[in-house]
C-alpha cells in the first residue's frame, strides 16, 4: 500500500466517516479491497467497512495512528530524555541475512542490521523479502530454498513490524531495487496477499504444496486463517497468478493456515 492508500485509511478509523468524496483513492480501495459502497458521486461506509479497513492496516504492518516524528538520538534534549525523545538508532535500517555475497559474512542465525542504501550496494542477485525475523535468521534451515536461488547469491531483507525495523524503510528499499524478488511469507491470507503484492515477485517462497497442506493438516491452525481471511478474500479472489491461486485455492479448501516457523523443512 502506497502512502495515500495508508492515510486514508487511517482517516477513515479515526473518524468513523460514513462518506466520502468519490476520489481516486476511494475509488481504488473499493475496488482492491472491498472497503466501501461506490455511489454516484460519492463513496459510503459501515461499521464494517471500519472494521475491514482497521484489519487491513494492520495485515499489513501498519499501526492505526501515525506514529509522531521524533528526533535523531543525537539530538536529543539532556541525557535523561535521551531514550524517550530520540529516534530508534534502526530507525534508517533493514534487517538482512546474506547467502552467498562474497566478502559478506553473518554468523549463522543472526542477521545485519544496516543502512538501506549500504544493503542496496551489496553483490546480490535476489532479494529475499521475509515476512518475520525470526524465520528469516533460520533461512539455512528450509532446504527446499535451495531451489529457488538456484545458487544465485541473494539478499534476504526483514519487511519490517511496527516499534521495530521500520515497514516504510523496508518498503522503499525493496521497492527502490531492480533486482528479482522471492516472496518468503506466512502460508495464510494475510501473508499470501503481501506476497501478492510484492513488486518484480519472481516466486513464492513454499515448500511442495503436498508437503504445506499436509503439516498445516497437522498443525490445525484455524486462527490463522479466520484472522485475515476477511480482510484478504476480496484481494486473492481477484488475482489470476498459478502460484498465488493455488496456494489460496488450498488454504480455502482446508481452512487453516501456517507460520513459516512450522514450514517443513
Amino acid at each position: 500500500m502506497n502512502a495515500n492508500v495508508v492515510s486514508f485509511l487511517r482517516r477513515l478509523v479515526a473518524d468513523r466517516a460514513l462518506v466520502r468524496s468519490r476520489g481516486s483513492t476511494a475509488l481504488a480501495i473499493a475496488d482492491a479491497e472491498g472497503i466501501g459502497q461506490v455511489r454516484t458521486s460519492s463513496v459510503t461506509y459501515t461499521e464494517q467497512d471500519h472494521v475491514k479497513a482497521a484489519n487491513l492496516l494492520a495485515s499489513r504492518g501498519y499501526a492505526l495512528a501515525k506514529p509522531e516524528a521524533l528526533a535523531p538520538r543525537s539530538d536529543a534534549v539532556g541525557a535523561d530524555s535521551e531514550k524517550s525523545n530520540a529516534l530508534r538508532v534502526t530507525d534508517d535500517m533493514v534487517a538482512v541475512v546474506p547467502i552467498g555475497i562474497p566478502g559478506v559474512e553473518c554468523p549463522r542465525a543472526a542477521f545485519l542490521a544496516m543502512a538501506a542504501p549500504a544493503a542496496a550496494a551489496l553483490r546480490f542477485e535476489v532479494l529475499v523479502v521475509c515476512e518475520n525475523l525470526e524465520p528469516m535468521r533460520r533461512l539455512h534451515e528450509y532446504t527446499w530454498l535451495g531451489g529457488l536461488l538456484r545458487g544465485r547469491p541473494a539478499l534476504a531483507v526483514f519487511r519490517g513490524s511496527p516499534g521495530f525495523f521500520r515497514v516504510d524503510v523496508a518498503s522503499r528499499f525493496v521497492k527502490g531495487d531492480i533486482r528479482p524478488t522471492l516472496a518468503f511469507f506466512d502460508f495464510d491470507p494475510k501473508g499470501l496477499s503481501m506476497a501478492a503484492s510484492l513488486p518484480r515477485r519472481e516466486a513464492l517462497c513454499l515448500p511442495s504444496l503436498n508437503d504445506l497442506v499436509l503439516e498445516t493438516r497437522k498443525q490445525r491452525r484455524a486462527i490463522l486463517f479466520t484472522n485475515s481471511a476477511a480482510a484478504s478474500r476480496p484481494h486473492l479472489d481477484l488475482l489470476v497468478d498459478p502460484a498465488i491461486k493455488a496456494a489460496w485455492e488450498a488454504m480455502k479448501l482446508i481452512g487453516y493456515g501456517l507460520g513459516q516457523e512450522n514450514f517443513p523443512r
